[in-house]
């Protein structure tokens, strides 16, 4: 295990030449606090008070808010009697192939109007309902935009959030004030908590991409961390938090049947997402990480690495960039054809 622990956290990795461990060790009586790397686990016992905290407020808060803003009341399917050979067939099937009805009505002691039956219950109780679906986007927007908040005020004062090349200087001594702290741990928290969410609730068609997307989201948080890189990696959260809130606001009012307050905080997102994502975080965020930084430090293989997924993460702005222009223009296109647009969940979201 002290091999293994060695092999981790080989300071050859994590610092230049000429830096060590030590160098991150708080002196006592300090007023400058340094990240330890053990601070990270402390996120994983807030994610799940976090989760908890999501469910109450989902269930006794977005619920009720969901119903008064218009999201329509669905029936919940007929109570389903467990059938291995059904279940086997509509994860194969659907119920959109009727070629084997007599086949399987016969394999099960079933009638085929009661074999339709239970293909259609089935479906209804995978399809999740629109209450689910606002209480979810709620919460979503209830934190994006108390944390966003929160790290404007926090940062709207640090030198370094207004000339990115303090984010380096001094490295890796830099002081992380508590309220830094708070907010680098309650976000960790939150993704610690999304990931405690999909292992527990239904399973979605993206979860493995979601899944990996968030593990990535927690490395990368805890890399730029115990490596002291967290004046950074606070302009980075804030730049994607800008965008998140309402994209969370349009789907809620998609999902209460409020149109045209969809369409406007679509827009509202539409323009954050180029400003934050395509402008500032290119023009500012990875020119600092790859050029500034140069000026005061030598690059490490943690920084290459940090650096890396920063610029893959462009990469996938630049992705769903042309995936949202795409769905934009066709929204335009269409109402001028009629709005003849598909009000499918996967189309739309």
């Amino acid at each position: 295990m002290n091999s293994i622990e060695q092999f981790i956290w080989s300071e050859t990795f994590w610092f230049p030449e000429g830096y060590t461990w030590k160098d991150m060790e708080n002196v006592p009586g300090s007023n400058i606090y340094l990240p330890n790397r053990n601070d990270m686990l402390w996120s994983i016992p807030l994610g799940i008070i976090l989760w908890g905290v999501r469910y109450i407020f989902e269930q006794y808060l977005m619920t009720p808010i969901g119903y008064w803003c218009g999201v329509k009341k669905q029936n919940s399917a007929d109570h389903l009697k467990p059938n291995a050979v059904l279940e086997n067939y509509f994860q194969k099937n659907g119920i959109t192939s009727n070629n084997n009805l007599e086949s399987i009505s016969k394999q099960t002691d079933m009638t085929v109007r009661e074999v339709e039956r239970w293909l259609r219950n089935r479906k209804a109780k995978s399809v999740i309902k629109d209450i689910t679906k606002f209480r979810e986007c709620g919460w979503h927007f209830t934190f994006y935009l108390g944390i966003f908040i929160y790290g404007l005020v926090v940062l709207w004062n640090k030198k370094w959030f207004w000339e990115t090349k303090y984010c380096w200087k001094g490295w890796p001594t830099l002081d992380v004030p508590r309220e830094i702290y708070w907010y680098y741990m309650v976000e960790l928290s939150f993704y610690w908590c999304l990931v405690f969410s999909m292992l527990t609730e239904h399973k979605r068609k993206d979860f493995n991409q979601m899944i990996v997307h968030h593990i990535a989201t927690i490395l990368l948080m805890s890399f730029s961390w115990a490596t002291n890189f967290v004046r950074i990696g606070c302009i980075v959260l804030l730049t994607h938090d800008a965008a998140d809130f309402p994209m969370a606001a349009a789907k809620m009012m998609k999902y209460s049947g409020h149109k045209k307050a969809c369409e406007f905080f679509l827009g509202v997102f539409i323009v954050v997402w180029v400003l934050s994502r395509l402008i500032y975080y290119p023009v500012v965020v990875l020119y600092s990480t790859s050029v500034e930084v140069n000026d005061h430090l030598t690059p490490f293989p943690c920084y290459y690495f940090f650096n890396g997924l920063l610029i893959v993460l462009q990469i996938l702005h630049v992705i769903w960039s042309v995936m949202i222009a795409r769905i934009a223009f066709q929204k335009v296109y269409n109402d001028k054809l009629g709005d003849v647009r598909s009000d499918s969940e996967e189309d739309s979201d």
